[in-house]
């Protein structure tokens, strides 16, 4: 099974395979390019950050499993509608995939056994549980990536 595991965000980090996954990023947006698409209104018209996503998942189209975190916003109306829109960029990418989401603190607890790990713990646990891993340019959107694809691993019997 390929399993595609999304840390979604506009620095989105990705794990994907079938028995190990192969870890990396994608910066969806610069601060420059951000500020520029506010400017313009493009941001509340068509964000190209949500674009750019559609289109670097395409090239998973072999992915039986997509799983992100299933993270949820209550302080600012503009990072809810951009979560809601990766999302749904996910699910136009993936419309026949079996397609599942982890809430956040299952995700630190199955890593780190804590529901409160913040993303330096997140990151010790999986140097400690996969010492392969290339700590020198591991992301914390990487590191976060990787532990979904585990968690999707274990518990849709990969």
């Amino acid at each position: 099974m390929n399993i595609l595991a999304l840390d979604l965000g506009t620095d989105t980090g990705y794990a994907y395979g079938s028995t190990e996954p192969t870890l990396g990023h994608w910066i969806l947006g610069s601060e420059r390019e951000i500020t520029a698409w506010g400017r313009s209104r493009l941001t509340r018209r068509q964000d190209p950050r949500v674009i750019r996503l559609f289109h670097n998942l395409r090239n998973f189209k072999d992915a039986n499993l997509v799983v992100f975190e299933d993270v949820t916003f209550q302080t600012y109306t503009y990072q809810t509608q951009l979560w809601s829109s990766f999302r749904a960029a996910v699910w136009l990418a993936f419309p026949n995939t079996l397609i599942d989401c982890v809430p956040v603190s299952t995700l630190k607890k199955f890593a780190t056994g804590s529901a409160f790990a913040d993303k330096k713990m997140m990151m010790n646990a999986l140097l400690k549980f996969s010492p392969g891993v290339n700590r020198v340019t591991l992301t914390d959107d990487e590191a976060d990536a990787a532990w979904l694809w585990h968690w999707a691993a274990k518990h849709h019997n990969h």
